[in-house]
């Protein structure tokens, strides 16, 4: 029986099946390296929004203004009794350390990397992160109201990775 085949596999079919393996394994491989070069994402994600969301808490607890009585009373910019204009000057005021800011705009400016507290203690998980905050006029933005009597806050999270997220919230003259 010269011509009879009895099982195995040529070597023809031999060459393809490793072509075919071949190409399947580029797709597997570009699939792992996609993975693992983006698996951390979300948790820098989670954790840029933590961030932004301490900044905040730290930023929204001051007064609207330097010129704003305490507890807002009376505000800058207002006809009541006693009541300033509001000021145009953003940033600390007069060598003010963070510790010490005591109004919103006095964090225009503010970069810190790593991140820290208002005493500056370094937090801990936020190796690798920036934190960058900007205070701008932006009554105009909301309805009703003159450009002085709202400051956007935005805060730029860069992640490890050098993903900037921004978060913005605003603190109105009231």
């Amino acid at each position: 029986m010269h011509g009879a085949r009895t099982g195995g596999f040529t070597l023809i079919e031999i060459i393809v099946m490793i072509v075919l393996v071949s190409i399947a394994m580029v797709g597997v491989m570009a699939a792992y390296q996609h993975s693992q070069r983006h698996g951390s994402d979300p948790v820098h994600q989670t954790r840029a929004l933590k961030l932004a969301q301490a900044m905040f808490d730290e930023i929204l607890g001051k007064r609207f203004d330097e010129n704003s009585g305490q507890g807002g009373v009376p505000r800058c910019n207002s006809t009541d009794p006693g009541a300033r204009a509001c000021s145009t000057s953003y940033g600390p005021d007069g060598g003010e350390t963070r510790a010490l800011y005591d109004d919103v705009d006095d964090y225009h400016g503010l970069d810190v990397s790593p991140p820290t507290d208002a005493n500056g203690t370094v937090l801990a998980g936020y190796s690798g992160f920036r934190l960058r905050v900007q205070v701008a006029a932006d009554g105009n933005a909301l309805a009703g109201l003159n450009n002085a009597d709202a400051k956007r806050i935005d805060v730029i999270v860069t992640t490890p990775r050098g993903n900037d997220f921004t978060f913005s919230a605003y603190r109105v003259n009231f």
